[in-house]
């Protein structure tokens, strides 16, 4: 078992809101292109300041359809849909939404055992700006990523070191 699993659940959160909602961006669909990078430390597996790193583009749709693909450092590549406004979708030891905040402004949440990452992104014409956080909910202590095998990986709070998001 490898860090991949912050890896994998982390990309699916930015990628997610690597959507676009600008109404200043017209037409069929809406495209974003997303990356980051970040250090993970965890206890188990044992792997100390592992390299993270993301990428890909995410198309939101007329309908309310959202699409991503990605590809990391640790999962390899992966594809997503989901609706805006949706409920939350089963995701492996946990759920995901996809929530349309503002008028240029998405937030995903991804819930795990341990912990809730949560990934903003708000979108004004070709300015782009992305926030990604893990809260530990009450009475935890460690971080848990769920991997898509099922497999868990326990840490410490993962730290992103940069991040980057363009309309396209």
């Amino acid at each position: 078992m490898r860090a991949s699993t912050i890896c994998a659940s982390a990309a699916v959160l930015v990628a997610i809101l690597a959507i676009p909602v600008s109404v200043e961006a017209a037409g069929a669909t809406i495209r974003g292109r997303f990356s980051y990078d970040g250090i993970a430390n965890c206890q188990q597996p044992a792997i100390r300041n592992f390299a993270i790193h993301a990428e890909g583009t995410a198309v939101l749709s007329t309908d309310r359809k959202a699409s991503l693909d990605m590809t990391t450092n640790t999962g390899g590549r992966s594809r997503l849909t989901a609706t805006l406004g949706g409920k939350p979708t089963e995701a492996p030891g946990g759920s995901t939404s996809l929530n349309v905040i503002g008028s240029h402004t998405l937030r995903a949440v991804r819930d795990y055992p341990n912990n809730v990452a949560i990934v903003t992104m708000t979108i004004r014409g070709s300015s782009c700006t992305m926030t990604l956080d893990n809260r530990l909910k009450p009475g935890k202590k460690v971080y848990t990523f769920v991997s898509g095998s099922g497999s868990v990986s326990y840490c410490a709070r993962p730290q992103i070191t940069r991040t980057e998001c363009v309309s396209f």
